[in-house]
């Protein structure tokens, strides 16, 4: 699946707007939230991560990707949900810079 970045991303700075108390405590639930990745894939600017297909992933991979949105506004998301409730692919992207800030939220994994 191939799509065009905006260009207005490239323009965004690469810094998360939690304090650094708040930090600490998202990287606790990113911790939960990366044990359940199944497999990751290295992408030209980002990571692929597949996940369980069931509702319950739906539902937290959601809120993860609303809640980064928020925070670090220079991401770009998708969601891919394979066919027969098979499993659902994570893509993270963004500016080139960006593939170090996910293999850090992705070190428990």
């Amino acid at each position: 699946m191939q799509y065009e970045r905006n260009l207005a991303n490239d323009e965004l700075p690469l810094a998360c707007s939690l304090s650094g108390a708040e930090q600490v405590t998202r990287g606790v639930e990113l911790a939960a939230l990366f044990k359940g990745v199944q497999q990751a894939e290295e992408l030209a600017d980002g990571y692929a991560l597949k996940f369980p297909g069931d509702e319950a992933w739906a539902s937290r991979l959601l809120q993860f990707i609303a809640f980064e949105r928020a925070c670090c506004p220079f991401f770009t998301f998708a969601l891919i949900f394979e066919p027969a409730q098979g499993p659902i692919w994570l893509h993270i992207r963004g500016p080139e810079e960006v593939k170090g800030i996910i293999r850090d939220m992705m070190k428990p994994f």
